[in-house]
């Protein structure tokens, strides 16, 4: 999973320390040095038991990696050999590329698995996403835009409930719907960029 943020507030090890403690989580980090709060590059989040549930890389703008992640993604939604769509929100994605300021990177690692490995892991990512404005990319799913509604159609194999979408109408605007993933005909409406009948 990866977060697009377009703001860029500093993220330190104390901060997430802190949501860990509030939710009442007993669990390790493990990172490089901060020489500033915020200015890590990559940490991992384990278990109180030290099984290791997430590692999480934060690229920061005007380096070489995070130049190469952006023209990776922009690649991806232009060239993928399954192409992309709605081309609309492809094309919104390739805009706010431009705009994108800082990526976190989280890699799931086997403690996911567990109840309190989930429970950490979604402390720390709603709370990235709390503090910071962005967007979010799911292998398998496809792009959030900023409000977390699923923007682009990259559903691998047979999926079945609801989520949250959105098109963007003529003036620009997401329009938001209930999209259920078991509705071949609603999936066609919305490749097409428009809402299902």
């Amino acid at each position: 999973m990866k977060f697009f943020g377009v703001t860029d507030k500093a993220i330190s090890i104390d901060d997430i320390a802190d949501w860990l403690q509030e939710n009442m989580i007993d669990a390790e980090i493990e990172s490089d040095q901060e020489s500033e709060p915020g200015d890590w590059q990559e940490l991992t989040l384990l278990l109180d038991s030290g099984e290791p549930v997430v590692d999480v890389v934060k690229l920061n703008c005007a380096t070489s990696e995070f130049d190469e992640a952006i023209e990776e993604t922009v690649r991806m939604l232009l060239d993928s050999p399954v192409p992309i769509n709605p081309a609309s929100a492809v094309r919104w994605l390739c805009q706010y590329m431009k705009r994108v300021k800082v990526i976190y990177n989280f890699r799931p690692l086997i403690g996911l698995d567990s109840e309190a490995g989930w429970v950490l892991f979604d402390t720390v990512w709603k709370s990235v996403r709390k503090e910071l404005k962005g967007i979010v990319f799911c292998e398998g799913e496809g792009f959030t835009n900023e409000a977390g509604a699923q923007i682009t159609c990259q559903f691998t194999g047979t999926m079945s409930g609801q989520v949250n979408a959105a098109v963007l109408g003529e003036d620009g605007q997401w329009q938001e719907f209930s999209l259920d993933l078991s509705d071949n005909q609603a999936l066609e409406y919305f490749q097409r960029g428009q809402k299902p009948a």
